[in-house]
This record gives C-alpha cells, structure tokens and sequence, in this order.
C-alpha cells in the first residue's frame, strides 16, 4: 500500500508530505484546493507524461516521491522480481525529478529506471479510477486479467498449463518457420557452413599454437645472435682466454681453500659452496653448448613458422579474435550444419511435435474457456445487483467473451483461433447505461463517476480484485447523491477493508466512512498561492464534513447532526456490518 507520499515545487505545493494507511483515506477541499494535483502527483510518479508546466513558477525542478510497503501484497514479489525489481525491507520507493530544463529523472528504490518499467510497476501496485488515463477498465485488454483473478487455485492451474503449451507451441512454430525459409537460402548456408568449417580443420589448430610459434620465430630470426651470445658465454666460463676460465678459476680457488682447513675448520662452508658453483656451472656449461649447437639459423624453418602464422592470423580476422574463439567458432557451425543437413527428419518430428503440443493446448484451453465463463456470468450478475445500488438501477453489464479467427491460429473446431498465453478468449466488459441502448464497451461511457462506479462495483464483488493493493477513486461522486452516496460510501468502506482507498470526494456521505481524512486548502500568502494539505482531528473533521454537508450555513444543529452520524457509522464498523 501507499504509505508516505512527499511533493516538492509541482503545481501549487511548494512542499507537502502526507502520510497515508489502510483502509479508506478521504480527501475534500473546496474546488481549486489542489486536490487534483495530489492525485496528478501520484499519476507522475507512475509513468505518466510529466510536462515542464507542472513545476512551480520560479523553481528549477518538481521533486515526487512515494513509498509503497509490500508487508499485505507478497503475491506481487514474482511480477516483480521479472521486471528487475526487488523490494528492500518490504519497501518500493518511486521518485520523479521532473526538470524546467533538462533531462527528467525516474527512480525506482534509488536506482534510475525508464519510465516504461515504472509504469509497469505502477500498474501491479495502484489502481488509478476517475478524470485520468491510468484507467485500467478503459484498457479491454486487462478485462480478462480481471476476470480471472476471481478464479480458484484449479483455475489458475489450468492458466499456467495453457500459458506454458502457448510458448511451447510458439517456439516449435518459430523452428519450423526458420526451417521452411527458402530453400535456396538453405542450401547457400549449407554451401557456406561446409567451407568454413572444412577450412578451419584442415588448418588442425590447437590451443595455445600462435603463442609458440611466435616465440619460435623470435628465436629463428636472431639465431646468429643467440649463438655468438652463447659461443661467448660457454668460452668465458669452460675455455677462458689463454686456456684459463671461469671453471678453472673456481677450482684452483677451491683448492686454495682446502688446503687451509687443516689449520681452520670453518673454511668448510666456503669450501663446499665453491664446489658446488664448479659442479653447476658444469652443468651450465653442457646447457649452453646444446643451446649454442642448437641455435642455428634455419631459413627454411622460419619461412615454414611466418606461413603458419599469416594463416592463423587470416582465420582470427575471418572468424575469431583468437584461435580459441576460431575452435569455438567451427563448433557452433558444425552444429548449424548439422541442423541443416537433417533438415527433413527434423521438420516431421516438428509436424509431430506441433500437432501433438496443439491437441493437448486445444483441451486445456477450451477446458479453461469454460471454466471462464462460468466465471463472467458470476461475476456479471453480481455487479448487475452492486450497480443497482449504487444509484445504477437500468445499468445491464455484460461481460462478453469471444475469439479472433486466425489463419495460423489454433484449431478449435472447424476454425483455427488466435491463442495467447491466456487461452483463446478475448474478454470485455460492456455495459449499457439506459434502457433500450445496446450494451457498449466501457470506454464508449461518457460519465467518469459511472465508470469509478463500475470499478466500485466490481472491487465489491471480489474478494481479491485483481490483487492491486491501492485503489485511488477520484470525483467518484460526480452525478450521484443523497442515498445513492451513503452506498457508495459503504461500499468503498466495504472495499477498504480488503485494499487500501484513497477517495477524492465532495460529497459527506461518502466522507463520513473515512478510516483518515484529509483537507486541501489554498492560502495566499504575499503574492504567491500555495496549496496546503493536513489529517484532520475529531473536531476539525466535524466542521469539514458540516462544511459539505450544509454549505456555507453551518449551524450546532448540523455539528450534532454531523456527530451522531460519525458515532453510529462507527458502531457499525466495530460491528463489521459493512
């Protein structure tokens, strides 16, 4: 539900925050009080279009932010967590910067968002209903979501299968439609997969290859040099000049030494370490005449190591940026050319595959088109009764279920239909307001208070409605009065108990069912208007509901009048009567 909602510089709130809680939350306010601008905030803050006019004259930017606590909705958390969106603490935190100039900013919990996921996040939490565009019944196709969030869990099982047939059948379609492509495309694939891959393994690559061989030609192209370097090397420590080196050095020096330890014993250490540096540059000096004998310059060798690498190099440039990349690359060919060669084997066992995906999709949807229909004619008869009191009493509301024939639809029957994940109806909710009128579909209504009426009546009607856990109606009272109100007011009530409302109203007889009520006033201050917004207490709530009860002639007579009502709507509350 909306928890807290916090507006900055928009229109004419240069700053407001309010907090709301379940159940029904009232706001009233004389017209002009900007009570449409609280219910236009909330609107941005969901997605909708935010123009430049709406932020406050002499400010740079409009700030909005509102937060939405998950604690009553965990069926949400699925449909969320898909669209990237995960709650912290339980809390969804929109917030909107809508700039004079400038880029527009959307967050969702702090992280920057396109407007698109906000609004599909704004439509799984807010139910918008009255003078807006974020009217989810003027939209036929959520009509069908609607009616079938009224169903049990069999029913929803049944959902799941068609859905999961639906993707089956739409990724078999899809295979066969890539496999039927033109013939001559296949056959030039096959032409070129066949060369790819054939010129690939007969260049019999291994992993790691380039990197040796380009050592291997470093060495070819300075073998002189490596071997006079060596040459110099192996003279210095085994041969010396004048038939003196390094290694006859270390002998004579170890012999020196060995000599003295009859008279110093410690000298043994030493001893032994020059003894060990004669046996390992022994050792070195075996080293080096092997790699001396070994470096020589092989022209023929290095021509054969710069072909191999131009080849390597010509196979990185056509099909990978390293031969790792080129191996993987004639894998995944192979495979494609696989495909391709088995072309007909594979489109029979699709033939198969479809037919028999389409069989089983054909009964579960038909099974759940049944069952749907048992749903809507409920439903429909239950809102007739619900508009009936709620001053509607020639409405006749239908809920009209079809399907769309389509030529490479399902078969059902002697026909093939259009098949979603939602089975093969098409459901809209239609609705005749006056007698003798053809039932139109909803969003021929002209009336917005008939249309937050219908939305009333079909909240009232379901226990879970469409599992949105914040309804907002505004100007939901435009066109009725006296009774008719007072079973509007309850029925909101009645509603509030199962979701959060928030009512925009000018009429008493639905404020007086308010679990909190709000008052919008505009003030002038200096030469700037401002628009102010507060929870009233008991007693301030007394006069704002005589205020649109009597007008401007509020008298102790109708403050008493007032308080008696308040008392026995309470009574009936505690009492659970509505």
């Amino acid at each position: 539900m909306l928890t807290e909602l916090y507006i900055e510089n928009f229109a004419l709130i240069d700053r407001l925050t309010v907090t709301f809680a379940p159940g029904l939350n009232i706001l009233t306010g004389e017209t002009g009080a900007g009570k449409s601008i609280v219910i236009d905030a909330i609107n941005v803050l969901l997605g909708e279009r935010a123009g430049t006019d709406l932020v406050r004259t002499g400010t740079p930017r409009a700030v909005l932010q509102a937060v939405f606590d998950l604690g009553d909705a965990p069926h949400l958390l699925p449909a969320l967590v898909e669209l990237g969106v995960e709650p912290e603490d339980g809390l969804i935190i929109f917030s909107r910067e809508v700039a004079r100039e400038g880029r527009n900013l959307a967050r969702l919990n702090g992280r920057t968002c396109p407007v698109s996921v906000i609004r599909q996040v704004g439509d799984l939490l807010v139910d918008l209903h009255g003078q807006h565009e974020h009217q989810s019944l003027l939209r036929e196709e959520h009509h069908i979501t609607f009616l079938d969030a009224l169903g049990d869990a069999e029913f929803h099982q049944l959902q799941s299968d068609v859905a999961e047939l639906a993707r089956r059948r739409n990724t078999l379609l899809r295979e066969l439609h890539n496999l039927q492509s033109d013939e001559r495309d296949r056959l030039r694939a096959i032409d070129l997969l066949t060369f790819q891959v054939k010129e690939i393994e007969k260049a019999a690559l291994s992993s790691g290859e380039e990197e040796e061989l380009a050592a291997e030609r470093n060495r070819l192209a300075n073998a002189e040099k490596l071997n006079e370097s060596a040459t110099a090397a192996y003279q210095l420590l085994y041969e010396g000049e004048e038939g003196r080196s390094v290694l006859d050095a270390l002998g004579e020096a170890e012999m020196q030494l060995a000599g003295l330890l009859r008279y110093d014993e410690s000298l043994e250490p030493l001893v032994a370490a020059l003894r060990a540096a004669s046996v390992q540059i022994t050792d070195a000096c075996r080293e080096l005449a092997d790699y001396r004998d070994g470096a020589q310059f092989d022209p023929e060798r290095l021509n054969e190591v710069e072909e191999r690498l131009t080849l390597l190099g010509t196979l990185k440039r056509k099909y990978g940026e390293s031969i790792d990349a080129v191996l993987a690359y004639a894998e995944e060919k192979r495979r494609e050319l696989n495909r391709l060669s088995h072309h007909e084997e594979r489109l029979q066992e699709l033939a198969a595959e479809i037919a028999h995906t389409e069989k089983v999709l054909t009964e579960r949807a038909l099974q759940l088109s049944a069952s749907r229909s048992a749903l809507a004619e409920r439903l429909a008869t239950d809102v007739q009764t619900e508009l009936a009191e709620l001053g509607m009493p020639k409405a006749f509301f239908t809920i009209d279920i079809s399907r769309q024939r389509q030529e490479s639809g399902l078969p059902v029957g002697n026909e093939r239909v259009t098949v979603t994940s939602q089975g093969i109806d098409v459901v809209a909710f239609h609705i005749s307001a006056n007698p003798g009128e053809p039932p139109k579909p909803l969003a021929k209504i002209a009336s917005g208070g008939e249309l937050s009426r219908i939305m009333l009546a079909l909240k009232a009607v379901s226990a879970r409605g469409a599992g949105v856990p914040t309804l907002i109606f505004d100007e939901i009272d435009t066109g009725i009065g006296g009774r008719t109100a007072e079973v509007v007011g309850e029925k909101l009530a009645r509603v509030a108990r199962r979701a959060q409302v928030i009512s925009v109203t000018h009429l008493a007889q639905l404020a007086f069912y308010a679990d909190r009520h709000f008052l919008l006033e505009k003030e002038t201050t200096g030469e700037r208007t401002f628009s102010r917004m507060h929870e009233l207490t008991d007693e301030e709530r007394v006069e704002e509901l005589a205020r649109l009860q009597a007008g401007g002639r509020v008298t102790d007579a109708v403050r008493i009048h007032i308080q008696s009502v308040l008392d026995d709507i309470r009574g009936q509350k505690s009492g659970r009567l509505f």
